[in-house]
């Protein structure tokens, strides 16, 4: 039986279901973890969910959190057995569904790595999996979050040492941050008490050296993106693999009427150039309307050529002329099947499907904290494509940078 144990959002999901089916079709069983609200994300896929009690994350964002989880732990000692009792019973669940479907192999999100120390005396096979770009530090390549391209030289990996000094840093710094907050007994406390007590070190397994989060040392890792997105420079240490297939999920329910004439009206005779627009759950807030707004103008003055947009489910007050149609929803891998010109949040999931399709790509990063500004310097530095800053732009610089992508017409060299 395999089991995986994911960050419990869609985008952590995804990723992972094309191996989750190869693994059903050599006849093991799959289990996925789930909060309720997703637990039909994974039964359409025909897997089966195991609802899971996740650890409380804490961030502290500004003084008025700090400040107010201080004096709750200076003032009340109940809290203090509270995050204990959540910490103890996360543990015996993980031990009520190891005895309930005794996996042989099981897959830890990243952002998850601290469960390793839950699984490691019940499970003899464990596998660390990255659901974005691979997030330790290695040399010459800079955080996930930077937008830096390496250049190969002496100056180019003292910038990116620069970088990684500082990202670590912070990261280090906001862990102080909550320690004091917790009064010394943040989840690091413990931790360290749960692998004194079974067997485990965890200054020596514990690996402090990737973006983001936490990782483990001497574990297999399985990044789920194609090895050729990354930068020339990457050397595959040892212990990681790349999962470069894609995952197919079940698209049918946006296969809306309207979209069917679309496709019979623009895509068949391909008498058209097809921009496909998209942001995900990021296609929100005033700047991305801005955006949206400014690209549809850029658009609508070019001859043959349409644009498609998915907005999602938030409100958005766009511009509607002949030549762009907007959908809260399409099924992206059948659209990219025909599309000219990606624009696109940068999240690995759509940079993914649009590799797969080989189709070129301008990359407006919206959360520049996570893996989208690495990717967009990964796509320009590969030749996929090109970026843009969405807080940080003129019209004529996205006017120049769609017509370029459109005219270079270089979707036959992606992948090449």
């Amino acid at each position: 039986m395999i089991l995986f144990i994911l960050q419990p959002y869609p985008s952590h999901y995804y990723p992972t279901f094309g191996l989750a089916h190869e693994l059903m079709k050599n006849g093991e069983k799959v289990i996925f973890t789930t909060t309720p609200n997703l637990n039909k994300i994974i039964q359409n896929e025909g897997f089966e969910n195991y609802e899971f009690q996740y650890l409380s994350e804490y961030i502290v964002r500004n003084s008025k959190v700090f400040f107010g989880l201080f004096l709750k732990n200076l003032t009340s000692k109940d809290y203090l057995l509270q995050r204990k009792n959540e910490f103890e019973n996360a543990f015996n669940n993980v031990k009520e569904l190891i005895s309930k479907y005794k996996p042989s192999h099981v897959y830890i999100d990243q952002s998850l790595a601290e469960y390793f120390f839950y699984f490691k005396p019940y499970v003899p096979n464990i596998t660390i999996v990255h659901t974005k770009i691979y997030s330790r530090k290695t040399n010459g390549i800079p955080p996930m979050n930077s937008i830096y391209v390496p250049k190969g030289n002496l100056f180019s990996q003292l910038k990116i040492d620069g970088l990684w000094l500082n990202h670590l840093l912070k990261q280090r710094l906001r862990e102080l941050v909550l320690k004091i907050a917790f009064l010394g007994k943040d989840e690091i406390y413990f931790w360290k008490k749960h692998c004194k007590k079974n067997g485990m070190n965890w200054k020596k397994e514990i690996d402090l050296k990737h973006s983001l989060n936490r990782g483990v040392k001497n574990v297999e890792n399985l990044v789920f993106a194609p090895k050729k997105l990354e930068f020339f420079a990457f050397k595959k240490p040892k212990n990681v693999q790349f999962y470069d297939k894609i995952s197919i999920k079940n698209e049918s329910s946006d296969l809306s009427k309207s979209y069917k004439e679309l496709k019979r009206k623009y895509f068949i005779e391909k008498k058209f150039n097809i921009v496909y627009m998209a942001f995900g759950t990021l296609a929100q807030g005033p700047k991305v309307v801005d955006f949206f707004n400014n690209t549809i103008s850029t658009i609508e003055k070019l001859p043959k050529t349409i644009l498609i947009i998915s907005r999602g489910n938030y409100p958005m007050n766009l511009l509607n002329p002949k030549n762009v149609f907007i959908f809260n929803y399409l099924p992206q891998q059948d659209v990219l099947l025909y599309t000219d010109l990606f624009i696109t949040h940068g999240g690995l999931g759509s940079v993914k499907e649009a590799f797969y399709h080989e189709v070129p790509m301008l990359v407006a990063p919206i959360n520049k904290f996570i893996d989208q500004n690495g990717n967009a310097a990964r796509i320009k530095a590969n030749g996929y494509g090109d970026r843009i800053d969405i807080d940080n732009y003129s019209m004529e610089e996205l006017i120049s940078k769609i017509t370029t992508l459109l005219s270079n017409k270089n979707k036959n060299s992606i992948l090449k």
